[in-house]
C-alpha cells in the first residue's frame, strides 16, 4: 500500500478533512490568524529575496537546517553539510535539485532567517521551561506515514513556515492531523497527545499560538476528541479499502 507524509496529506488529500474539521473556513483561518503575535526578529524584505539566486523553498529548507545547528549551540556552520541536508529534506516532497552555488549574499540570508527561527523557538522553549525538541516525531496511521515535526517543547508542537502571506488553511490542517495522530498513538499507548500548537513565520516575524482544546472548539463542529478520533480513522480505513 502507498503510503503518505503526513504534511502531504494535509496539503493534497484536504478533503479528509472537509469532513472532520467543517469549519476550517477561509473566515476561520483569518479569525485565527488575526490573534497573530509579532516576534522580536528583524524581518526579511522582498528586496532582499529578490537578490537570491536560491529557490524560495530550498532557501528556507536550509535556513532551518542552520537554525537547528544554533539551537544546539553549533558557532560554526558547516554550509556544504547543511546544503547536502537541506537537499535530503526537499527531496522527500519534490524533485529538488543541489545549487549551482551559494552565493555570500544566499548564505547571509539564510543565516538571517535561521537566526530570527533560533532565537523565537529558544524564546518559547524558555517561557514553556522545556528543552526544545528538533524534528520530533509524528506517528503514522495506517497508509499516512510516520514522519517529523520542525520543532516541540514539551507538549507543544513548533511548526514553521517562511512564506510572505499569513498562515493558510492548509498549515492549520497540517497541525491538525499531526495533532491527531498523536492522540491515536496516546490512545494507543505508545505516544503522547500534543496539547498546543505554535505557527511560527521567522521571515515576516509573526505567530499563532494556541491550544489544540481551543482550536477543536471551533472548527469541529462540537465533536468531542474520540467522536473526531474514529471519523478520521473510519475515513482513512476507508481509503486503505480503495
Amino acid at each position: 500500500m502507498m503510503q503518505f507524509d503526513p504534511r502531504t496529506v494535509a496539503r493534497d488529500i484536504p478533503g479528509v478533512f472537509d469532513e472532520i474539521f467543517p469549519q476550517l473556513t477561509p473566515g476561520i483561518v483569518a479569525h485565527f490568524n488575526s490573534s497573530a503575535d509579532a516576534l522580536k526578529v528583524s524581518p526579511i524584505s522582498m528586496e532582499a529575496l529578490s537578490q537570491s539566486m536560491l529557490q524560495r523553498a530550498m532557501l528556507f529548507e536550509l535556513a532551518n537546517v542552520v537554525a537547528e545547528s544554533l539551537i544546539r549551540g553549533v558557532v560554526d556552520f558547516d554550509w556544504p553539510a547543511s546544503i547536502e541536508e537541506a537537499i535530503q529534506r526537499q527531496r522527500a516532497y519534490f524533485d529538488a535539485k543541489a545549487p549551482e552555488q551559494l552565493t555570500a549574499h544566499d548564505q547571509s540570508l539564510a543565516e538571517r532567517v535561521a537566526r530570527n527561527l533560533a532565537e523565537s523557538v529558544t524564546a518559547i522553549g524558555h517561557a514553556s521551561g522545556h528543552a526544545i525538541a528538533i524534528r520530533p516525531k509524528i506517528p503514522g496511521l495506517e497508509w499516512i506515514a510516520s514522519g517529523s515535526g520542525d520543532f516541540s517543547c514539551g507538549r507543544t508542537l513548533i511548526e514553521v513556515k517562511c512564506t510572505a502571506k499569513r498562515f493558510s488553511s492548509a498549515d492549520y490542517r497540517q497541525v491538525a492531523i499531526y495533532w491527531l495522530l498523536s492522540y491515536a498513538a496516546s490512545i494507543e499507548g505508545h505516544g503522547t497527545e500534543w496539547q498546543d500548537f505554535v505557527l511560527l513565520n521567522p521571515r515576516h516575524g509573526t505567530k499563532v499560538a494556541m491550544s489544540f482544546e481551543e482550536f477543536l472548539s471551533v472548527v469541529s463542529s462540537g465533536r468531542t476528541k474520540v467522536d473526531i478520533l474514529q471519523l478520521f480513522q473510519s475515513l482513512v480505513g476507508s481509503r486503505s479499502s480503495h
